[in-house]
């Protein structure tokens, strides 16, 4: 049931963005202020022994793919929403249906690491600002690592007190961001001919995916880091998955536009055919095992 939760809130924003209410700009602000750095405060304070190498490899990866594709598009809407991928709100639900416990941490560990990045290379990005490094150790996402890695020490005090808080938090990264979504869906009609625009770009960065992450898992087989070399089902799960929700977030955040719901939307669309069948394939390997 959890695998629906996005679309149902996708739902809810789209049937609010039908009435006079307008809450996407204050809901952008929650989100990019308070939601997001709260999550990556906590799971980087409470569990980075065991995330540090696949944080730091997805942050590292998605680095990459956005200078190169803001190199090759000088679009930043266009780049990120070609490298920065659903993995919080979409994949997390997917991969703890399907594999579980260890699928979970490597899928909230690769959020952190990309959100950093998102957040605020993405920032930068959309402000129309150069890189100044002042300026990003200053965003949300990059406070929030200082302060997750000052309270390392401090991590089982940080587990304690505050879960109820994290869970508060990681529910309205979901719920929020894709009824932001919801919202600008509301504002923009779709058609076939946009769902088949989006097939290209999606089996592109497909493949592009699938060789990152096929070097990772070669590293981490030679590395005997288990987590990662255990879990290949997971990590291919990352080629499948659409335009991070979060973009129109950002991009509503910054430049008061939402241009980027379109791709977003019918890259989900295209998106959730490609898992249906990726998750039919592996559970019919285990019935057939």
């Amino acid at each position: 049931m959890s695998i629906f939760f996005p679309l149902i809130y996708l739902f809810a924003g789209w049937l609010v963005g039908k009435t006079s209410l307008d809450f996407k700009t204050a809901a952008s602000w929650v989100l990019t202020r308070i939601a997001i750095p709260v999550v990556i405060i906590f799971n980087i304070s409470t569990r980075f022994g065991s995330m540090s190498t696949i944080i730091i490899a997805t942050a590292m990866f998605m680095l990459a793919m956005l200078v190169v594709c803001q190199r090759i598009m000088c679009d930043p809407v266009k780049s990120l929403c070609f490298s920065y991928l659903n993995i919080g709100w979409l994949g997390l639900p997917v991969a703890s249906a399907l594999f579980g416990n260890d699928a979970s941490t490597i899928i909230i560990a690769a959020y952190v690491g990309s959100s950093i990045v998102g957040n605020s290379v993405g920032a930068g990005m959309l402000s129309g600002s150069r890189f100044n490094l002042l300026k990003l150790v200053q965003t949300p996402p990059v406070l929030a690592l200082f302060a997750g890695a000052i309270l390392i020490p401090f991590g089982q005090d940080v587990s304690l007190w505050g879960t109820e808080l994290y869970s508060v938090s990681k529910f309205m990264m979901s719920f929020l961001g894709m009824a932001v979504l919801g919202i600008w869906l509301s504002k923009i009609r779709l058609s076939a001919s946009d769902l088949l625009r989006e097939i290209k770009p999606f089996l592109l960065k497909s493949v592009v995916m699938a060789v990152l992450v096929s070097l990772l898992l070669l590293l981490a087989s030679s590395l005997n880091f288990r987590l990662i070399a255990e879990n290949p089902e997971t990590l291919y799960l990352f080629c499948l998955l659409p335009p991070a929700a979060n973009i129109i977030v950002l991009e509503t955040h910054y430049l008061g536009t939402g241009k980027s719901a379109r791709p977003i939307t019918c890259g989900t669309c295209v998106s959730i055919i490609a898992i249906s069948l990726y998750a039919a394939v592996i559970l019919g390997f285990r019935a057939w095992g």
